[in-house]
Order: C-alpha cells, then structure tokens, then sequence
C-alpha cells in the first residue's frame, strides 16, 4: 500500500514537472510571437509616420511656394 502511494506521488510530481516545463514552453514561445508582432507593428508605425511627414512636408511646400508667388 505505502509503496503504490509513493509510486503515485512520485508520477504525480513528475507529471507536474513536465507540466511546468510545459507552460515555460509555452510562455517562452508567446513572449517570442509577442515580440515580432510588436517589432512588425512598430516598423509598420515607423514606415505610416515617414509618408505622413513627406505629404505634410509636400503641402507646406506647396503652401510656401503660392505664397511666394502671391508676394511677387
């Protein structure tokens, strides 16, 4: 009886190992996916904040230029 009692606490507890392996696993594998996902969504931010200051930088152009020539 003692013996099938450790027998079981022993397969518990390595049961209960893997599983905290497991979950380190799986926590280590979102921290990653998580991680190139905001590395994407920052390039893509970067990328939206460049053509919005070359349009804005177009317009004031633009603007500077027709002012220039309303001066003249």
């Amino acid at each position: 009886m003692k013996r099938s009692l450790v027998t079981i606490l022993l397969a518990l507890g390595f049961a209960g190992c893997n599983t905290a392996q497991g979950v380190k696993k799986d926590v280590a594998i979102g921290a990653e996916k998580t991680g190139e996902a905001l590395h994407k969504g920052g390039e893509a931010v970067g990328h939206a904040l460049e053509k919005t200051g070359e349009a804005v930088g177009g317009a004031l152009k633009k603007g500077g230029d027709a002012v220039q020539k309303a001066v003249e």
